[in-house]
């Protein structure tokens, strides 16, 4: 049995870390619109959209800076990248790209 190539291991950190970076934004999209949105108006507490909402917007420039990357090294092609966007901005769409991801992932290694 041979190691895997130092190309390889960069390769599935990639893939793991572009995985972390969908999910954490659907985490974020999700906590920000169910928790925050529904805390603010059904129970006038505003400071969870005033936290949650920096949240999110740092998670969403980390997955965009990670989608980038990905597809700068020709990891994901245009049309990958354009569902992972349009994804990222439909609640639980990031979960659904998440197991899209993993299964392309599985289907490369």
């Amino acid at each position: 049995m041979t190691e895997p190539s130092r190309a390889d291991s960069w390769t599935s950190e990639c893939w793991g870390r572009l995985r972390f970076a969908v999910a954490l934004e659907g985490f974020t999209l999700i906590t920000l619109v169910l928790v925050g949105s529904t805390l603010k108006h059904f129970a006038d507490i505003p400071i969870a959209v005033q936290i949650m909402g920096p949240v999110h917007g740092l998670a969403f420039l980390f997955f965009l800076y990670v989608l980038v990357e990905a597809i700068s090294a020709r990891m994901i092609g245009g049309w990958a990248g354009l569902r992972l966007l349009i994804g990222a901005m439909i609640p639980f769409g990031g979960f659904v790209n998440e197991r899209w991801l993993a299964r392309k992932a599985k289907a490369i290694r």
